[in-house]
Formats: C-alpha cells, structure tokens, sequence
C-alpha cells in the first residue's frame, strides 16, 4: 500500500558527536539522504555509526534509508539493533513494523504496531489501518472488526476503509454487515473492490455462478488488484479447472509474491504433481506470512511424509494434533505415518480419533443439510 511508504518515520539527529570529525560524517549522511542518494547516505550512516555505535537516532536513520532503498532485511536488522538499546521506543517499534509489513511478515508487523500503539496512542491515525490489513491478512478478521467498527461512522464512504473494512466483516461471517459495506462501495459506481467483496461473499455462500461473474469483472477492472486473482484460483478449483486456477494463483504471485491463499494452493498443487521441492517452497512462504498456520503445517507434514521424512513428519503432527485435536485429517496422516515407523499400536489408535472425529463432522453436516 502507498500509506506504508509515507509512513516511515524520521527521528531526530544525535547532536555533537564525541569523536572528531564525526558530526560532519553524520552531516553528510543526513545531506545525502535528504537529496535521495540512499547508497551514499546508507554508507555514511554506517561510517558514523561505527564512531558512535550507540546512536539511536543514526541508527534509526539508517534504518529508514534502507527501507527506503527496499533493503527491508538491512532495515529490519537495525530497527532491531536499535530497540536492543532502546525496546519501548514507539517511532521505532512503528519503522520495524512497516519494514515487516513490506515483507508480507502480517504476524511480525502486527506485533509491532500494536506495541507502538500501547506506548503512543498519537500513532492510531496512522497505525489503524495498516494493522487491520494486518489482521486480514493473518486471518484475523474479528479483530479487524473490532479495530475498524468503532470508525465506521467516521469513515464510511472513504474507498480505502470500506474495503478493508467490508474484507474483515466477510471474512468474519457477518454477512449482512458485509453486503451493506459492498451496496456502499458500488453506490458510487462500477468498483474491482466492490465486486471482490461480493465474489467472496458469494464463494463462501456457495454460489458458484454469481461468484465466478463477479470475481471476473473484478480482475477485468482492475487486474492488479491485491486478491482479486487468488480469490478467482480458489473458485476455479473448486470447479475442477486446476490449470486456469494455477494460472491464476501464479497472477496474484506476480504481484505479491508473498500472498498466503496463493502460495498455499500453489503448494498443493506442486504436491499433487509430486514436486516436492516447489511445494515446500511454496508452503513455507505461506507459513512465513502466517505463522503456526495448522493448514500449511500440516501439508508441509505431508511433503515430510511423502519425501521419506517420517520422523520429521511425525513430530510436527503429534505436535499439531496436540494443539488442534479436532483435526480429522492430521490425525489420519499421523496413523500412516505411525504404520510407516512400524508403531502399529500408534496408528490404530490415530486412525480411530480420526474416524470418530469424521464421523462427528458427517453427523453434524447431515443435519444442517437444507431438506
């Protein structure tokens, strides 16, 4: 998003360096960043730095030329060097956090800009609506609710919160809520955000048809639209087209490499074509965006198991069954993985939660089944 790039923020100089000579090397980084030679600026804050080490402000310079320069790793590692000194400076619990949220870390950005708000509540104007892209981005939503509802009256009709603001609520079951926030959006006109909400709202509804259109004129409206193109993968999957569905995944990658549904799907597909090394690229990109995911650490189990890695296998299902015992499937995987490892004993007992647990599952769909 634009905002992030505006927001990086720049904290004020140290003055009088004690060591000579020192002020006109950090005069000159200041110079040369002001003028956007970030390369020079980058190597004098350095030089400074390694005079006075201890310079917070320098360091949080450098921190930002960097990210400026989209050497976000570089910037992250010394927005961590800095609140090493300092772990409950607000400005710079924000940069750490934006550098994050440029590398699609929602986990790690989130962390950050929440701290940042606990320490300076003058930063919600310009934290709220990074973190609530955060939230839906880590799968979040009932907090982006909580985060964005209290603005609605403010903000309703402003383009950019109501679209996040309409993802959160479709994304957490409140459907009516959402269908307003879409009705709002299109009221202004033909919207790619506007039909990308209702394409989702409609997916998850199971209308196929009207979800498929939808999401069509979206990406037709605006093919460089954050979503638009996996939210499409994902329906056409569902209607057995893996190709176009891989197609389109590859779409959205291309714009954000990082992307969770994508890099997920994409992952199961390259599994399916017994291309483990893809897959488990792809798998651990999509962790990486969502951290402790039970989704894609399963699937990555799959690939251990698939790839003879069976101890590897075993100890993440045991612990993911541990954490997700309603998980019919990891428990089902772990069964074979547990007959693979000659545990017979194991495995017939895994096998059996998993029966009881789909058993379960089946009865309750029967009788939520319209008649």
């Amino acid at each position: 998003m634009k905002m992030a790039a505006a927001l990086l923020v720049g904290l004020g100089l140290c003055l009088g360096a004690p060591q000579q000579g020192a002020e006109a090397i950090l005069q000159r980084a200041v110079s040369l960043h002001k003028a956007g030679d970030l390369n020079g600026a980058i190597q004098a804050y350095r030089e400074y730095l390694a005079v006075v080490p201890d310079s917070l402000e320098a360091r949080s310079n450098l921190g930002a030329a960097l990210a400026r320069a989209g050497r976000y790793d570089e910037a992250i590692a010394e927005y961590d060097a800095g609140l090493r000194k300092n772990p409950d400076n607000p400005a710079l619990l924000l940069n750490l956090g934006l550098a994050y949220y440029k590398t699609g870390r929602h986990a790690e950005a989130a962390a950050r800009f929440e701290r940042a708000l606990a320490l300076a509540p003058q930063f919600r104007d310009q934290v709220t609506m990074l973190l609530a892209v955060c939230y839906n981005g880590l799968g979040r939503y009932k907090d982006a609710v909580a985060l964005l509802g209290p603005m609605e009256k403010e903000k309703a009709g402003d383009a950019g919160f109501d679209y996040v603001y309409g993802t959160a609520l479709i994304g957490d079951h409140q459907e009516p809520a959402g269908a307003a926030v879409i009705q709002r959006i299109l009221s202004r006109g033909d919207s790619a955000e506007a039909y990308l909400l209702k394409g989702t709202l409609e997916l998850s509804a199971h209308e196929r048809d009207g979800a498929r259109a939808d999401l069509e004129k979206a990406v037709a409206l605006n093919p460089k639209l954050a979503g638009a193109h996996a939210r499409l993968g994902e329906l056409l999957l569902t209607e057995g087209e893996s190709e176009k569905a891989r197609a389109a995944f590859a779409e959205e990658l291309n714009l954000d490499a990082d992307e969770f549904t994508s890099n997920l799907n994409m992952g199961v597909l390259a599994k399916a074509d017994q291309a483990y090394a893809d897959a488990r690229q792809y798998l651990e990109r999509a962790l990486k965006t969502r951290p402790n995911d039970p989704g894609v650490r399963y699937q990555i189990a799959t690939v251990d198991l698939a790839t003879g890695n069976f101890d590897g296998a075993r100890q993440a299902l045991e612990l993911l069954v541990k954490e997700s015992p309603e998980f019919a499937e990891a428990h089902a995987t772990l069964a074979t993985v547990y007959y693979r490892l000659h545990r017979t004993a194991d495995g017939d007992r895994e096998r059996a939660v998993s029966q009881k647990l789909m058993d379960e599952r089946d009865a309750v769909q029967a009788a939520t089944r319209p008649r």
